[in-house]
């Protein structure tokens, strides 16, 4: 969506995700202050509450139709789309104001007894829409009323049973017009014009006529009214600094692409959670390293028997012979394990410092060390490194983004035992059922991870290299690629599935022209050559894009595989029509091997093992069949000598 959220709010949801298996009451909160993620997550509840009212909301509704996953996946896709966005310098005023409007018109709920206040603070929140709005082509050009006809396009899409699009709608009505509107709309609409740029000093100003001809002349008067609307300006203060966002500056790009790549550390240092933590120590060493310049690790474990700081192994080598007592150390390391903060020393501390530490300076030929506290509970220790005075510098004005680095590396994830019926073949196959679905979507949730810092850093590069670079298309095709894996993953963790991207009115030769780049490895390397021959004006189909392109890219990696050194492979799309008028849009992929077997042809789209290999499961003409007919469309195919002819006919109105 092309809205912009409070850089301040995104960096805050970045620093509590960042690793993190659970959601906690600052994630709630901080999801609850920000109109474009509060939209979204509204979002996600209503696919699931589709038909059904909001007269009982409540807030903490959203968040239950939240798994930690989903919600990293919506916050770093916000990030990452945000990246790509012009950036406003009055977005942080206009966040205060949408603030102190949701803020205000819960406080008149409640005074009304309205039944649902959530839903009007949401309504609140939502009404500012437009403020938020960046139109990527129109840059600061876009028009109020392009981002007010967006806003609105948005809000009336959602399938719920509220008044919450219509505050937005009549917010520009005269105000005796709106005495017989849902009180919902009279509460926002009067909130929204207390909370305009015109309000900034609630104290001094008095009730704009238009309020006075509102409905809350009658039930509330302009003194109580007032003194509301300052109530709500010192609790958006309050919910400001509670939360730690900064509202006195919006963040540069720079700044939130920074606090992208702080996520993805975090995010990698959780990754290798294990019964055996060495992994992930030697990952997070190998991010000093890459990132901060930080060399020379010493991994040191507590035995609780004898209150000592061990050496432990990190990635295969050998400890240095190395251990620490606790009692009465000065040692950073021992500094850092008591106050679970990163410690740093300096060679130029002198005498200052303990006597190891300067050693262990003067043999990395470093100008410091930092100690990094490092697990939690029974698997504590520290990470020693050492490095620059501008490494140590970086790590300086970050303590607690470290040391929860290092806390991610040195968890132990709890073993997982599943019982089975001891001698009972019945209870023991049971559990196994059982056990697979959980393995599945364990396996999801840690691909999910990796996918999505490579998105993250892609859409990093994108802004180093501006949108002009040559590569700018691929990286386009490569990011969106990596959504469809996301998509087709996170469909794993769901019995019924999830939806593609229902993109309404899917753009199929310029689909099949990025899969012709996406392919252009495999076909320049055997010297084939792929034509396309694709109708101009071809209608949009209104399907999901994500199994066209796997219809297409499936017919095009079969084609290639089938055709020889110098062949030929050629793509086709057409608009058709039948005796009985019904419409079709045609895909023909043609190549020219030496053409299919009759007793393999028998049997083309049935999944079986083929002879191409461990590589191939002989699934790809199988699901091209059934995706075509989940699309009510139909496949054949010819073949012989000079090759084989694949159509697909997908129905349109």
């Amino acid at each position: 969506m092309p809205f912009l959220s409070h850089a301040g709010v995104l960096a805050r949801l970045l620093e509590e995700l960042g690793g993190s298996r659970t959601m906690n009451e600052r994630i709630g909160d901080l999801l609850l202050l920000d109109p474009v993620l509060a939209l979204r997550i509204l979002e996600t509840y209503a696919q699931a509450h589709a038909g059904e009212s909001l007269q009982n909301f409540r807030q903490a509704d959203l968040l239950l139709s939240l798994d930690v996953s989903t919600l990293k996946s919506m916050v770093t896709t916000a990030v990452t789309e945000q990246l790509t966005l012009p950036a406003s310098e009055t977005l942080a005023t206009c966040w205060r104001q949408a603030l102190h409007c949701a803020m205000l018109s819960r406080m008149l709920a409640e005074m009304l007894n309205y039944p649902s206040p959530d839903e009007v603070w949401l309504s609140g929140l939502l009404v500012w829409l437009p403020a938020f709005f960046a139109d990527p082509a129109a840059g600061s050009d876009a028009s109020p009323e392009t981002a007010r006809r967006v806003a609105q396009g948005v809000l009336d899409q959602l399938p719920l049973r509220t008044f919450l699009p219509d505050a937005l709608r009549y917010l520009d009505v005269p105000a005796p017009r709106l005495r017989d509107a849902a009180p919902l709309v009279q509460m926002v609409v009067a909130a929204h014009r207390l909370s305009g740029p015109s309000q900034s000093e609630t104290a001094a100003k008095s009730v704009d006529p238009c309020l006075d001809a509102l409905f809350l002349s009658a039930k509330i008067d302009q003194k109580a009214l007032l003194d509301m609307s300052s109530q709500a300006e010192h609790a958006v203060d309050s919910l400001s600094v509670r939360n730690g966002v900064e509202q006195a500056k919006y963040k540069s790009t720079g700044e939130l692409a920074l606090d992208l790549i702080r996520y993805n550390q975090l995010e990698l240092a959780a990754g290798d959670m294990q019964e055996n933590s060495e992994t992930a120590i030697a990952t997070l060493v190998n991010l000093l390293a890459s990132h901060e310049s930080l060399a020379d690790p010493i991994y040191l474990k507590l035995n609780r028997r004898s209150s000592v700081l061990e050496a432990q192994t990190i990635g295969g080598l050998k400890p240095t012979p190395l251990s620490i007592r606790l009692e009465g150390s000065k040692t950073a390391a021992v500094r850092a394990f008591f106050t679970r903060s990163a410690v740093i020393v300096l060679e130029s501390a002198g005498n200052d410092a303990a006597v190891l530490d300067q050693q262990l300076i003067r043999q990395a030929d470093a100008d410091g060390l930092v100690a990094i506290p490092v697990g939690e509970g029974d698997s504590q220790g520290v990470l020693l490194v050492c490095g620059s005075a501008a490494s140590l510098a970086t790590v300086a004005s970050m303590p607690k983004h470290y040391a929860r680095m290092g806390e991610l590396a040195g968890r132990v994830m709890p073993s997982q035992v599943v019982e089975t019926g001891k001698g009972d073949p019945a209870a023991t196959a049971a559990a196994a059922a059982d056990v697979l679905p959980a393995r599945v979507q364990q396996a999801a949730h840690e691909i999910n991870n990796p996918l999505g810092i490579i998105k993250n850093y892609l859409a990093i590069l994108k802004i180093k290299l501006g949108d002009d670079a040559p590569i700018a298309d691929e990286l386009r095709i490569i990011y969106e690629e990596l959504d469809r894996i996301v998509r087709i993953v996170r469909g794993l963790t769901h019995d019924d599935g999830e939806q593609g991207s229902m993109e309404h009115g899917a753009d199929l030769n310029a689909l099949i022209q990025d899969l012709v780049k996406v392919t252009q490895p495999t076909w320049m390397s055997k010297g084939i050559k792929v034509s396309t021959q694709l109708a101009p004006g071809l209608t949009r189909l209104d399907a999901d894009r994500d199994k066209l392109k796997q219809i297409v890219l499936n017919l095009m990696l079969n084609a290639l595989e089938a055709t020889p050194p110098g062949g030929s492979v050629r793509v086709e799309t057409a608009a058709l029509s039948n005796h009985r008028h019904e419409h079709f849009v045609e895909i023909v992929v043609v190549d020219s091997g030496s053409g299919i077997p009759p007793e393999v042809a028998e049997q083309i789209f049935d999944p079986l093992d083929t002879a191409k290999g461990e590589d191939h499961a002989g699934l790809g003409l199988s699901i091209v069949k059934s995706l075509t007919e989940s699309m009510e469309g139909s496949v054949i195919f010819k073949t012989g000598a000079s090759g084989t002819t694949f159509q697909i006919l997908l129905p349109f109105n």
